[in-house]
């Protein structure tokens, strides 16, 4: 779901970029309304600083859906050039996969333009069993109220089916809210809606769906070293009258 990735790794990326190592867990548990059966994803991320400017990464991720068993693995390089720019590249590679991209290649750009107002961009291709998408993320963190927090969010792609003829456009709109305490608590509330190919939900189509999706969620650090967060998010599919409750577990320890 590409507009929920968006939301979630940009908080995800807000959380670890300045700590030196760390490892995240993130569960996710998809409650299927249509078809009253539920999914599982379980990514695992580990990352290292290994001076000032550079850092790595690997990533695994395990999927369960529609008895579809979906799995990638990769690893991500990070390069901050200046205090103000961070730069992340990185690949995940499918095994087999239906649902989860069989190759996923990322650029994530990370720029403070001034105090209280941050930019940041995804440049993303994504390989399906079925679909070629190539979008670009774009946002901006605008903090001019001490520990209020909007991101404003849109993404712009392509989708590219077997057939060259059927490439059609996708795009998606996200507003989030995010009131926090430095080290300690943060509440937010988000919306997207927006457009993309039903391969990224069921694996089995290659229709455009229509989606609108809102949630809310918290993070809070237990201790110096352990912070965890709790997302639930609802979307709704208009053209496979469906709707999808998500329910999201991100354990991050910092060492």
């Amino acid at each position: 779901m590409i507009r929920v990735h968006i939301l979630i790794n940009t908080i995800i990326f807000c959380t670890t970029v300045a700590n030196a190592h760390d490892i995240q867990l993130i569960t996710q548990h998809l409650d299927i309304k249509k078809q009253k059966k539920v999914g599982w994803q379980q990514d695992i991320i580990a990352r290292a600083t290994f001076t000032r400017k550079f850092d790595a990464g690997l990533q695994a991720t395990y999927l369960s859906r529609f008895d579809v068993y979906d799995k990638r693995v990769g690893g991500f390089v990070g390069f901050s050039p200046t205090d103000r720019l961070f730069l992340e590249v990185k690949y995940l590679q499918g095994m087999g996969n239906t649902i989860l991209p069989e190759k996923s290649t990322q650029l994530t750009t990370y720029y403070t333009l001034a105090s209280g107002l941050s930019s940041f961009g995804v440049l993303k291709n994504n390989r399906y069993a079925r679909t070629n998408i190539n979008s670009v993320g774009l946002g901006i963190e605008i903090e001019k109220i001490p520990s209020f927090i909007i991101i404003p969010q849109i993404m712009l792609g392509q989708a590219i089916f077997k057939d060259p003829a059927q490439t059609k456009s996708i795009h998606s709109l996200g507003l989030k809210g995010v009131f926090y305490r430095e080290k300690n608590f943060s509440v937010f509330v988000f919306g997207a809606r927006g457009r993309e190919p039903a391969q990224v939900i069921t694996g089995v189509s290659n229709i455009l769906v229509d989606t609108v999706s809102a949630g809310a969620g918290g993070g809070y650090y237990f201790t110096k070293n352990f912070r965890s967060e709790l997302i639930f998010d609802h979307t709704d599919y208009q053209q496979i009258h469906n709707q999808f409750m998500t329910t999201t577990l991100l354990m991050n320890y910092y060492f």
